[in-house]
């Protein structure tokens, strides 16, 4: 928990205020039981003739100290609540900022560790735990520690007796609160582990609502969501139950405490009456004086009874959120990284590539060896599963190879700065993922420095000129989160333009062409060979009929490379791509894409 405190170190002079002033107000507290004896003395000293001037006097001057200590107490108590808050919400900030910025370097293997919805929960509602908790502790802390070492030794200087009693209750309150917390601890590490399932189910029945509904699965959905949100409701009743135990125990154990010191009081008035000691009212100053005493002791445990009930949940939370702030992203920059510069053309090499998944224990990828030059365009196809992804996202290190190594212009990429190395690389994923903003935001995205007139030549190559000049605003026109007000085609053109922006050695399609028509694939493929006529390109494709002019077609099976040539020479030794090509295409079809491109050339034209 207050490891989290560093992350709010340059604040520390708001931390050290916040201390004395609660410090300060604390003190003033102990005071005043002192002057309220004092001014209970002067009228148990009243005579038969009555009050004195002197007396009169005394007494003012006893309430105005009283009256002004109040009110020192109430402006430092709104001082150091204000600073408190101000403290706290910054710590808040900075855990949201610290979770934020890790994630965002965390590897795909590393999210996937955490799962997206536990990341949300720890980023939103742990922070907000550790916010509140902190809140309590810089109080309780600090007012606790003055209150139960002063308030004992006061009570010791009226009375040993009244201490004693309190030295009695104050084990028995320990006692209930360890019980409490080995009790409550586990209970609120299965809640958050709840927390996040429901989270999960929430967010998979928001993005997979049209699918839900198109099945008419809601039912089944909402049996899903019933059973998860009843397993977490049962045990948060079950952490309630523990803690409604500990306030009523507790209540008992104070009112034992005031009870004995009203008993003390009462068998010093009877001593009084008894004639064994001399009578005076001094005893019943005393002991309203102890009661006020024992009350602040009593009140510093309670606030820390409450800070121990609240301890077990923030303890897990703390421990989420650093279970973030500790990892090590298996994904790192080099130690001595190479200049960017030296990825000069944008030759790509893949030598002995072998990948595993972490989780897993046999390989998806399983020595993998080719080379892509500059000018040219390397087709990836294979059955689902086959391993296409997991070769691209090896190229901007999403993942790292187990065994070999990937090469830009003969250098291993993990030689490279992270920044670096995706800098020269266009990458364009499965599904189009917009920001919310403006389109010339999004499009900036891949090059900040981008002119107006660099972006529409990008939008033009992406076919996505067309649509973003009818809109009002242009390229200022809004972009809803996602992109939700655009429809799939125009998203993933939105998503190609944006890489093409940067102007990259080396271009990545994950099958980025999947939501366009056949004419505008086609289109948009025509100009993007003269746009990127001197980049490495990537295409990974599930129609053959779009990546039949390939300068190379690598077909995966099962991880491996079932084959690697141009279209023409694959139909002819590849079995693998013969059976994907006759899924696809009818033997007319074949026919005349095998004397259309069986003398193509890897410049790109015919022989």
């Amino acid at each position: 928990m207050f490891r989290l405190y560093k992350l709010v170190k340059r604040y520390w002079w708001q931390l050290a205020i916040i201390v004395v002033l609660v410090a300060t107000q604390t003190l003033l507290q102990l005071q005043l039981p002192d002057y309220i004896t004092t001014t209970q003395n002067i009228v148990n000293n009243i005579g038969e003739t009555g009050i004195t001037h002197a007396e009169i006097n005394e007494m003012l001057k006893q309430s105005g100290i009283m009256l002004l200590i109040s009110l020192g107490i109430f402006a430092l108590a709104a001082g150091q609540g204000s600073l408190n808050s101000k403290f706290v919400a910054t710590l808040g900030k900075e855990i949201r900022a610290e979770v934020f910025k890790k994630v965002e370097n965390f590897s795909l293997s590393d999210v996937n560790e955490f799962g997206t919805a536990s990341l949300l929960t720890r980023l939103i509602n742990d922070s907000r735990a550790v916010q509140e908790f902190a809140f309590m502790v810089n109080r309780v802390f600090i007012m606790s520690p003055i209150f139960l070492i002063i308030g004992s030794v006061k009570l010791l200087t009226l009375d040993p007796m009244y201490f004693y009693v309190v030295i009695v209750i104050i084990p028995l309150i320990i006692i209930v609160l360890i019980i409490t917390f080995a009790v409550a601890s586990p209970l609120f590490t299965q809640i958050q582990e709840r927390v996040d399932y429901v989270t999960l189910l929430l967010r998979e029945g928001l993005t997979g609502v049209r699918v839900i509904r198109a099945f008419n699965q809601e039912e089944r959905e909402n049996r899903f969501f019933d059973e998860g949100n009843r397993k977490m409701t049962d045990i948060i009743i079950k952490v309630s139950n523990v803690m409604q135990i500990i306030s009523p125990i507790i209540n008992i154990l104070f009112n034992l405490v005031f009870f004995g010191i009203y008993l003390i009081g009462f068998v010093l008035f009877d001593k009084m009456f008894l004639g064994v000691i001399p009578f005076n009212m001094k005893p019943f100053s005393q002991t309203i004086t102890a009661m006020m005493y024992a009350q602040h002791i009593m009140m510093s445990f309670m606030m820390l009874s409450f800070t121990f009930i609240m301890f077990p949940r923030v303890k897990v939370s703390a421990k989420r959120i650093n279970a973030v702030l500790n990892v090590k992203p298996n994904i790192v920059d080099s130690e001595a990284p190479l200049d960017k510069e030296l990825i000069d053309t944008g030759i790509v090499k893949f030598e002995n590539v072998t990948f595993t998944f972490s989780d897993l224990e046999h390989p998806t990828l399983k020595n993998i060896n080719f080379t892509a030059e500059p000018g040219t365009t390397t087709a990836i196809v294979g059955s689902t599963g086959s391993g296409k992804s997991s070769i691209i996202n090896l190229l901007p290190r999403f993942f790292d190879a187990s065994v070999g190594k990937v090469t830009f212009d003969g250098y291993d990429v993990r030689d490279f700065k992270l920044n670096d190395l995706r800098d020269k690389i266009g990458f364009v994923p499965q599904t189009a993922v917009l920001f919310k903003g403006t389109i010339r935001d999004n499009l900036r995205f891949g090059n900040e420095n981008a002119t107006d007139e660099e972006m529409w030549e990008a939008l033009r190559v992406a076919q996505a000129a067309g649509f973003v000049s009818k809109l009002e605003l242009g390229l200022d026109a809004p972009v809803a989160q996602g992109g939700k007000n655009f429809s799939g085609g125009q998203r993933q053109r939105l998503a190609i333009a944006r890489a093409l922006v940067r102007k990259p050695k080396i271009y990545v399609f994950d099958d980025s062409f999947s939501a366009l028509d056949f004419k505008t694939d086609i289109r948009l493929r025509s100009a993007l060979k003269d746009y990127a006529k001197d980049a490495t390109i990537f295409v990974v494709a599930q129609r053959v009929n779009s990546i039949l002019d390939a300068h190379q077609i690598l077909v995966l099976d099962n991880g491996e490379v079932a084959g690697i040539g141009k279209h023409a020479d694959l139909l002819n030794s590849c079995k693998v791509y013969q059976e994907i090509v006759t899924s696809q295409l009818d033997p007319e079809e074949i026919k005349k894409s095998r004397d259309m491109f069986k003398d193509f050339t890897t410049e790109g034209g015919k022989a």
